[in-house]
C-alpha cells in the first residue's frame, strides 16, 4: 500500500496482445504495433494523435523535463509537498526548486503565489496532487495565465483516470504545455512502464531531441494496447477503487482519523502525531504504506501517512489494525 499500485491485475486482453507480440521481440520496433497504439490513444484521448508521444512510464518524461529545464538554465516551479521523487532529482540534476506551499490542512493552491512563481521558468504540478490526493486545479484560465508567464508549464495527469479532470485541450491553443499520463495506476501496468504525453508538435519535436529513440519496448506497447481495447475492464476497477476509497475514509474518520478529500487511488491520512510509530507497527504485520516523517524532504508533514487502496479485504485488514494503534495510543496518553 506504499507504491500507488493497482491491487487489480492487467486484463486477459493485455496478457494476449503481449503474448501476439511476444516473437517481434528481436526487433527495436513494429509499425503495425505502434500505428495501432496511437490510433487507439488518439481515441481514448480524442486529441489528435500529433500531439502524443509515448514513453517507458511517465517518469521518463518527468526526468526529460528535468533535462529540459538545466538545458534552458532555467528553474523548476512546484507545490510544495508533492512528488517526493522531484526533490532528490532535481539537486541530482542541478535544477533549482522554486516551492510554491500549499495552504492549510486542506493542501489548497493559492493560484496568485503559483503566477507569481512561474515568470520565466518551467512549471510542474501534479493534479490531482501525490502525495495530498487533491485536486489543485480546475480553472483553464489560471493555467493560461501560467502558459502566458513560464517557459514550459509540464501538468502530471497521473489520476486522471480518478479525477476526471484534464488540461489536454489547451495544448492546441498553448505551444508550452505538455501533459503527461501513464498506465501504471489505473491501467494496472506498473510492472509494463508505459506512459504517454500531450503537447504542441512544436515543444514535442524539441524535447523529442534529447531522446534516444526505440525506448518503449514492444511488450509494453502490446500491453497497453490490449489495455486500451478493454476499458470496460479499466473502468471496473476505476469503480472498485473509488468505492473502497470511500470506504476506507468513513472507517478512518470513525476512529478520529481525518484524510484529505482524495480524487487519486490513494488516501492521505493526518495521524495527529508523527506517523513513524504506526509506519513500523504496520510494517512489522506486513501492511507497507508512506510515513512522510521517513522522507526528509517532506519531513516537516510528519504527521501524514500516504496508504494505496487495495481491495476491500486489504482495506478491512489496514483499518482494524489502524483502530488497534488508535486504542493503544489512547491507552499510553491515559497511563502518563
Amino acid at each position: 500500500m506504499h507504491l500507488n499500485e493497482s491491487p487489480y491485475p492487467p486484463s486477459r486482453n493485455v496478457v494476449e496482445y503481449v503474448s501476439k507480440y511476444a516473437e517481434y521481440l528481436n526487433l527495436y520496433k513494429h509499425d503495425d504495433l505502434y500505428n495501432e497504439l496511437i490510433k487507439e490513444l488518439e481515441s481514448y484521448t480524442k486529441v489528435d494523435h500529433s500531439f502524443l508521444d509515448i514513453y517507458p512510464g511517465s517518469a521518463a518524461a518527468v526526468t526529460l523535463m528535468l533535462t529540459y529545464t538545466k538545458i534552458i538554465d532555467s528553474e523548476l516551479v512546484i507545490v510544495h509537498p508533492t512528488f517526493h521523487a522531484i526533490y532528490s532529482l532535481a539537486r541530482n540534476y542541478g535544477v533549482k526548486l522554486v516551492p510554491v506551499k500549499l495552504v492549510g490542512e486542506l493542501f489548497e493552491l493559492n493560484p496568485s503565489e503559483l503566477i507569481k512563481a512561474c515568470g520565466n521558468r518551467v512549471v510542474y504540478i501534479v493534479n490531482p496532487n501525490n502525495p495530498t490526493s487533491n485536486i489543485l486545479l480546475e480553472d483553464p484560465d489560471i493555467v493560461r495565465r501560467v502558459s502566458n508567464l513560464a517557459r514550459a508549464v509540464f501538468i502530471d495527469e497521473a489520476y486522471y483516470e480518478f479525477s476526471g479532470i484534464t488540461f489536454k485541450d489547451l495544448v492546441s491553443e498553448l505551444p508550452n504545455i505538455v501533459i503527461l499520463r501513464t498506465f501504471s495506476k489505473a491501467f494496472s501496468l506498473a510492472g509494463a512502464r508505459f506512459g504517454y504525453t500531450i503537447t504542441s508538435s512544436e515543444l514535442k519535436k524539441t524535447i523529442r531531441k534529447l531522446r534516444i529513440g526505440f525506448e518503449v519496448p514492444l511488450s509494453t506497447q502490446a500491453a497497453a494496447l490490449g489495455a486500451l481495447r478493454d476499458l470496460n475492464y479499466t473502468r471496473e476497477i476505476i469503480s472498485k477503487i473509488i468505492e473502497t476509497r470511500s470506504w476506507t475514509r468513513r472507517r478512518l474518520a470513525d476512529i478520529g482519523l481525518n484524510s484529505v478529500e482524495s480524487s487519486t487511488n490513494f488516501v492521505f491520512i493526518n495521524m495527529g502525531e508523527p506517523c513513524g510509530r504506526a509506519w513500523s507497527e504496520l510494517k512489522e504485520a506486513g501492511i507497507l504504506t508512506m510515513c512522510l516523517q521517513n522522507i526528509d524532504d517532506l519531513s516537516e508533514y510528519s504527521n501524514y501517512m500516504r496508504v494505496t487502496i487495495g481491495k476491500p479485504g486489504d482495506m478491512e485488514v489496514f483499518v482494524e489494525k489502524m483502530k488497534q494503534l488508535i486504542g493503544s495510543r489512547g491507552s499510553t496518553e491515559n497511563n502518563a
